[in-house]
């Protein structure tokens, strides 16, 4: 009774924040005293719930640099002009037949750069529903194809903290664990390619605004130095580069082209480093501004929480129930199919998608280790899953900032087909091998 007490407690709280708007974080640290007055209300000592949540804390460590890096990332791409080329290249190639197309893959590059579903929606997304409301084209299908591409770099980019996160739950590389991510995307990839292609025939754009061609033209320079820091962002990993390196590689690139191709002075770069860039034409402030390690805090305070819930709870035992009825369910479902469902039920009950993640691997992590299957196997199965099925639950901040960004409802959300196609053909992958191995794996 206690612990439904907890659980209680905390969802209020997190009706509350979505209501104000405000960081989940505040909501999650209730839960986290809630939490802990259980444990020891239970008989675990004070300092010894301190020491577990301190023991969870150090799995966010890793992640907590590359946020601050990707908030330096995001600023710098702006200042120096990457996002405006990229942008600005897309725009030029849309025509009537096909912007529905354009936006999505202009979307998804984004997001192989970027690795933030956040970051791309607030700079391309934007754009692309202006193009789009300007132009007379069908805001859902729109928005929907933006909502497939800002989600096609989380799992795949070296700059993702979901890639990074999901790497130091289930104890793998990351760069070995986007390795194995990308055998299965190419499938569901171009089946969502393919349907797009058809609703880009089926709702033409009337025509593309101009303006925000002009402004792009007006406001940077769009040569190819601004490509840099993309190209470096995309090939060095490939070339066994740290993710760390490459990711501070990109940012000094951006830095100079900040400086030397944009003309920003050395103040102006450093102050979009810590409070986020802010162009000096007004016409794009709207479209360009943010980034910077300010716009990082929330998601790191949330990060830490979400790592110390899972030391608190895996040292207490405190879901040891839960993760019973999971693996029992994996028993009958297949282990994709137990990641399903817990990955909508930790998105529905926290709202979040790292806690998902967290969660995920803590409710069924032990299942991995009974039957004997790798971490890669677990770390596959957790990025396959609730990193894009985070974005379906309505209410969780993966899809309503997103949505909000773009000012469109939660009517987008069937057309979003890459973030469910993709689980679809995992789990249909799972299956067959479920069918070939044995009833008990999967």
């Amino acid at each position: 009774m206690d612990l439904l007490a907890a659980f209680g407690v905390f969802l209020a709280c997190v009706a509350g924040c979505m209501v104000k708007g405000l960081s989940l974080f505040w909501a999650l640290l209730v839960g986290f005293f809630c939490f802990f007055a259980v444990g020891v209300r239970r008989g675990t000592p004070a300092p010894a719930l301190l020491k577990m949540a301190g023991e969870g804390m150090k799995t966010s460590f890793k992640v907590l640099r590359i946020l601050l890096l990707l908030g330096l990332l995001t600023a710098l791409w702006r200042a120096g002009g990457t996002v405006a080329f990229f942008v600005w290249m897309g725009v030029r190639l849309i025509t009537p037949g096909t912007f529905i197309l354009v936006a999505f893959l202009l979307s998804s590059l984004f997001s192989l750069a970027f690795g933030s579903c956040f970051g791309v929606v607030g700079t391309a997304g934007v754009i692309l529903m202006t193009i789009a409301r300007s132009g007379g084209a069908n805001l859902v299908v729109t928005a929907g194809a933006i909502m497939s591409g800002i989600y096609f770099g989380e799992r795949l980019s070296p700059a993702s903290s979901s890639a990074a996160l999901v790497s130091a739950v289930a104890g793998v590389d990351q760069h070995d664990f986007q390795v194995r991510m990308w055998r299965d995307t190419p499938v569901p990839f171009l089946v969502t390619l393919a349907l797009y292609g058809g609703l880009s025939a089926l709702y033409p754009i009337r025509e593309v605004d101009a303006r925000i061609v002009s402004a792009l033209e007006e406001g940077f320079s769009l040569t190819w130095p601004a490509i840099l820091p993309a190209a470096a962002l995309l090939i060095l990993p490939w070339l066994k580069m740290g993710t760390m390196a490459s990711i501070a590689v990109s940012c000094a690139l951006a830095g100079g082209c900040a400086l030397f191709v944009q003309g920003l002075p050395l103040w102006e770069t450093l102050r979009a480093c810590v409070l986020g860039y802010r162009p000096a034409l007004p016409a794009l402030a709207e479209l360009m501004s943010g980034g910077g390690l300010i716009s990082m805090v929330s998601v790191c305070l949330i990060v830490i929480l979400s790592c110390a819930y899972s030391g608190m709870f895996n040292g207490t035992g405190l879901l040891t129930p839960v993760t019973g009825r999971v693996g029992g369910l994996s028993r009958r479902i297949g282990l994709f199919g137990a990641h399903v469902v817990a990955s909508f039920g930790c998105c529905a009950l926290f709202c979040n998608q790292t806690v998902g993640i967290v969660m995920s691997g803590q409710l069924l992590g032990e299942e991995y280790r009974r039957r004997g299957l790798p971490p890669m196997e677990l770390a596959a199965n957790i990025g396959n899953s609730v990193v894009n099925l985070a974005g379906l639950v309505p209410w969780a901040i993966a899809c309503t900032v997103p949505l909000t960004t773009m000012e469109i409802g939660i009517s987008v959300l069937p057309l979003s087909f890459y973030l469910y196609l993709l689980p679809l053909w995992c789990w249909l992958g799972a299956s067959g091998r479920f069918k070939k191995k044995s009833p008990k794996m999967s």
